[in-house]
C-alpha cells in the first residue's frame, strides 16, 4: 500500500515539476482556467462540461508527455542526432495537434453569437464578476512570465 501511494506522490510531483519549469504549460492552465471561467457563465451542461476536460485533460497530458520526451532525449544525448531531433518535433507536433483540436472543439462548444454576446455582457457589467476575471487574467500573466524554477 505504501508503493501505491508513493506513486500517487511522485505522480502529483511530476504534475508541479510540469507545470513550474515549462512555459507552456503554464500558458496552456491560463487558457484553461480563463475558458472554464467563461464556461461557467456560458451556462455548458453536462456533456459539455465533459468534454470540455476532457480536451483540456488532453492537451495537458500532450505537454507533459513532450517535456517527457524531450527531458529523456537530452539526458541521453548532448550532441546533434537526427533521430534525437525527430523524436522532440514529433513530441512537439503531437502538442500542437491536440492544441489545434482543442480549438476546434471550443468553436463546437462555444460557437454562438447570441450566447457569447449575452455572457460577455454579464461578465463586463457585473463588478464582483469582472474583478474575479481582471484578478485571475494579471496573476495567470505573472505566473506565466514569471520564473518559477529553475532549469
Amino acid at each position: 500500500m505504501r508503493r501505491f501511494l508513493k506513486s500517487f506522490k511522485y505522480a502529483a510531483n511530476g504534475i508541479k515539476s510540469a507545470f513550474l519549469s515549462e512555459r507552456n504549460m503554464r500558458v496552456h492552465l491560463l487558457i484553461a482556467v480563463l475558458i472554464v471561467i467563461f464556461a461557467y457563465f456560458f451556462g455548458l451542461n453536462k456533456s459539455e462540461w465533459a468534454v470540455l476536460f476532457l480536451t483540456i485533460a488532453m492537451v495537458f497530458a500532450a505537454e507533459m508527455f513532450n517535456t517527457a520526451i524531450e527531458c529523456t532525449v537530452n539526458t541521453a544525448t548532448d550532441e546533434y542526432k537526427k533521430s534525437a531531433m525527430l523524436a522532440k518535433d514529433t513530441a512537439a507536433g503531437a502538442v500542437l495537434v491536440c492544441a489545434i483540436f482543442a480549438v476546434i472543439v471550443g468553436f463546437m462548444l462555444f460557437f454562438d453569437i447570441p450566447r457569447i454576446i449575452s455572457t460577455l455582457t454579464y461578465i463586463f457589467t457585473t463588478p464582483h464578476v469582472l474583478i474575479v476575471c481582471i484578478t485571475t487574467g494579471i496573476l495567470g500573466l505573472i505566473f506565466v512570465t514569471g520564473k518559477c524554477t529553475k532549469k
